[in-house]
C-alpha cells in the first residue's frame, strides 16, 4: 500500500474496518480498533473536504478557460479586421502596435494577457481605425475585463484548496500510526490463526484473487479428460483393418470346388468303343 496514495489509503482503511465487522474481535484488540476507526473517520472527513474544495477550484478554473477562449477569438477577429483595413500585414497584423503577434499574444500566461491586450488596443486606436476595427478593439477590451474577473474569482478557491489539502495531509501520520498499532495487537491476538490476520489486513483485492485463480484452473484440468476418448478411437479402428484378413478363406472356397475336377465324367465315353466287338 503506497503511503502517499491518498485514494488508496482511504479505500484500504475502509476495507480493513469492513473486514473487522465480520469477525469476533478479541478484547485486547478492541481499543486499537476503535482508535483506528476514529483516525480513519477524521482522515476521511478531511479528504472529503479537500475533494469538495478541489471541485470548486476546478469550476473556477474552467471559467477562466472559457473566458480565455473568448479572449483568443477576439484577438483573432481584431487581427483579421486590422488586415482588412490595411492597417497591418497578414504575416503579423499587430506589427507596429504590439511586441506580440496574435499567436504570441494568445499564448501568454493568463495574468499577462490583459495588459498586453490593452496596450495593443491603445496603440491601434491612435491610428483612428475604421468602425469595424474599432468595434473589434472594443470587444477585445470587454473580453479582457471578463478574463480578469474570472482570474480574480479563482484566487479564493485556489487558496481554499491549498488549505484543505494541508489539513488532510496533516492527519495522515496519525492514521498510519493507528493502523500500525492495530496490526501489531491483531497479530498478537491471532498468533495461532495467521489466516485470519492476513485476511484482515490483505491488500485491496487480494482476498478475492485466489477464487479467480481456481476458477481459471478448472477448465484447463477438464480438457485432457475430454481428449481421452479421442485417443481410443484409433484402437477401435484396428478390428476394421483385420476384416479383410478374415475374408481371405472365403475367397479360397471356390478354389476347392474347381469345375476342372469334372474331367473324369468326360473320360467315360472313351471306354465305350472298346466294348463294341462283343455282339459279333
Amino acid at each position: 500500500m503506497g503511503k502517499t496514495n491518498i485514494g488508496e489509503n482511504r479505500s484500504y482503511g475502509t476495507a480493513v474496518l469492513d473486514r473487522f465487522g465480520d469477525v469476533a474481535v478479541p478484547a485486547p484488540v478492541r481499543p486499537h480498533l476503535a482508535a483506528f476507526k476514529q483516525a480513519h473517520a477524521e482522515y476521511e472527513a478531511a479528504a472529503a473536504r479537500a475533494d469538495a474544495a478541489r471541485d470548486k477550484r476546478d469550476a473556477a478554473l474552467d471559467a477562466v478557460g472559457a473566458a480565455d477562449d473568448t479572449f483568443d477569438e477576439s484577438v483573432g477577429t481584431l487581427a483579421d479586421k486590422t488586415v482588412g483595413a490595411g492597417l497591418g500585414k497578414r504575416q503579423n497584423p499587430f506589427a507596429g502596435y504590439s511586441t506580440h503577434s496574435p499567436s504570441q499574444l494568445t499564448s501568454l500566461p493568463y495574468a499577462a494577457e490583459p495588459r498586453a491586450a490593452r496596450e495593443l488596443v491603445a496603440a491601434l486606436l491612435k491610428k483612428r481605425p475604421p468602425s469595424d476595427v474599432a468595434k473589434a478593439a472594443a470587444k477585445l477590451v470587454k473580453d479582457t475585463a471578463a478574463l480578469e474577473d474570472a482570474l480574480s474569482r479563482l484566487t479564493r478557491p485556489q487558496a481554499a484548496l491549498a488549505k484543505a489539502l494541508a489539513d488532510r495531509d496533516a492527519l495522515l501520520p496519525a492514521w498510519i500510526k493507528a493502523l500500525r498499532k492495530l496490526k501489531k495487537h491483531a497479530a498478537a491476538a491471532w498468533d495461532e490463526d495467521e489466516g485470519t490476520y492476513k485476511a484482515l489486513f490483505a491488500p485491496l483485492g487480494a482476498v478475492q484473487a485466489p477464487k479467480k485463480r481456481r476458477a481459471r484452473a478448472k477448465p484447463a484440468e477438464a480438457k485432457p479428460a475430454d481428449a481421452k476418448p479421442a485417443e481410443a478411437k484409433p484402437a477401435d479402428a484396428k478390428p476394421a483393418e483385420a476384416k479383410p484378413a478374415e475374408a481371405k478363406p472365403a475367397d479360397a472356397k471356390p478354389a476347392e470346388a474347381k469345375p476342372a475336377d469334372a474331367k473324369p465324367s468326360d473320360s467315360r465315353p472313351a471306354e465305350a468303343p472298346a466294348a463294341a466287338p462283343a455282339p459279333a
